[in-house]
């Protein structure tokens, strides 16, 4: 698990590295993909970070900055990926300590009333499901990236990872 979330953690540092370079202009123009463009798209991968992080520590989740319709920067997306993305390193070691893989959570926006039995859902579900979900959006963002023109490198493929780690 841990080779597969570092992996995770520096496409997507990359990914947002990438957005970074652009303009304001280009970073909110829409054009269809993921969540319309690239701001509401990385910015809902890393939302969805925050909630990840909730249910693995079981707590109820809190707000997730998407839901707030204000326009983000790059910069403040990559500064709140940072942090959040070190919360959910947290969670995930925690839950790997403390939990049974087959161990079931909740993977509900709140815990109120009577929880859905398809809403339950192992740990080693949740897992999967945090990972396919980045790997989708990441993947939106990348064809994002190069309708705008965006030349350079945009393949992170693990074997690329795992070069940059050994040198």
């Amino acid at each position: 698990l841990d080779v597969l979330f570092d992996y995770d953690r520096w496409a997507n540092r990359r990914l947002l590295a990438a957005c970074c370079q652009l303009t304001p202009e280009q970073f909110e123009r829409p054009l269809g993909l993921g969540h319309g463009n690239l701001e509401r798209t990385v910015l809902h991968l890393v939302s969805a970070m925050i909630f990840f992080a909730d249910r693995l520590n079981r707590r109820s989740p809190r707000p997730r900055p998407e839901k707030n319709p204000r326009t983000y920067f790059a910069k403040e997306i990559l500064e709140l990926f940072e942090s959040v993305d070190r919360e959910l390193h947290q969670a995930i070691s925690l839950c790997q300590e403390s939990h049974a893989l087959t161990d079931i959570l909740n993977w509900t926006d709140d815990d109120k009333g009577k929880i859905d039995p398809l809403d339950q859902i192992p740990y080693t579900v949740a897992l999967a499901q945090m990972i396919e979900h980045s790997i989708h959006h990441r993947t939106q963002a990348v064809d994002t990236l190069r309708l705008l023109g965006v030349e350079k490198s945009l393949e992170w493929h693990p074997f690329e990872w795992d070069e940059s780690r050994r040198s």
